[in-house]
């Protein structure tokens, strides 16, 4: 509940005196928010206002306006969709985020050297990562990252029948993404593809992976309809950053491919 803040008017002969009476009043911390001079009848006096300090600190922190946190984006789905890849190559890639700042926070703790991997990309690009093992992580996480444009958030792989969904998924909702991408391989059948896509409730866009893997790209589009989710980016081969692409075009130049006509 908001609180106003508490103030006093004091006055006495000298500022000594005004000064012990605010004291009294709201303790040795007392701020005093304004002091001026009085002429009472012949004699002068000191006038202050005064104010609790954490009264003062309060309206100070409300009045405040808060930092802007970077935007941030998650990747999600099942284990080898190329979700780190992905997460790198956007990072990366000049024509995903441009000039902004990117940092990295990965939650894929469980995978063993899946930490290791991300920080030597991250090293060798010279961008910030944080790791998170849990939700009290997450908050100091993203506030070391607070000057950067852009946070990519890495997740464990896990399909739609995982049994520990819930512990990683706690860390993803203290996160918070703005955005959550649902990796998704070209090549996975369409039922297994809205499987995943169902389990992975909070997903707002869908990435497609590996079309180098698919011939002539048959059958991508459909799949791209089937998960019903926006696609900014597509990907298409092992190269970091340059093997990622605008998703739009490239599913609109797949629906032309044989394979796709029904």
């Amino acid at each position: 509940m908001r609180r106003d803040v508490t103030r006093r008017i004091f006055r006495g002969r000298d500022l000594v005196a005004v000064s012990a009476q605010a004291r009294a009043a709201f303790g040795d911390d007392a701020v005093v928010l304004r002091t001026s001079s009085l002429q009472v009848g012949a004699a002068s006096a000191i006038e202050i206002v005064a104010a609790p300090h954490r009264d003062v600190e309060r309206f100070r922190a409300r009045m405040t306006p808060k930092p802007e946190r970077p935007s941030v984006i998650a990747f999600v789905g099942p284990t080898g969709a190329g979700k780190t890849t992905t997460a790198v190559k956007a990072a990366l890639h000049p024509d995903a985020f441009g000039d902004r700042r990117v940092g990295f926070v990965t939650l894929d703790t469980y995978r063993a050297g899946a930490v290791a991997q991300l920080e030597t990309y991250a090293q060798v690009a010279g961008v910030p990562l944080e790791v998170a093992y849990e939700p009290a992580d997450v908050a100091p996480a993203l506030a070391r990252l607070a000057d950067r444009d852009v946070v990519i958030v890495d997740t464990p792989g896990r399909g739609p029948k995982a049994g520990d969904a819930a512990e990683w998924r706690a860390l993803l909702d203290a996160i918070a993404p703005d955005e959550v991408h649902l990796v998704v391989p070209a090549t996975v059948r369409r039922d297994v593809a809205e499987a995943v896509r169902d389990a992975m409730e909070h997903a707002t866009h869908a990435v497609l992976t590996k079309l180098d893997e698919v011939p002539e790209e048959s059958g991508v589009a459909d799949l791209a309809a089937a998960l019903d989710l926006p696609v900014r980016w597509v990907t298409d081969g092992q190269s970091i950053p340059t093997d990622l692409a605008a998703g739009v075009p490239r599913l609109v130049r797949a629906l032309g491919v044989r394979g796709g006509i029904e």
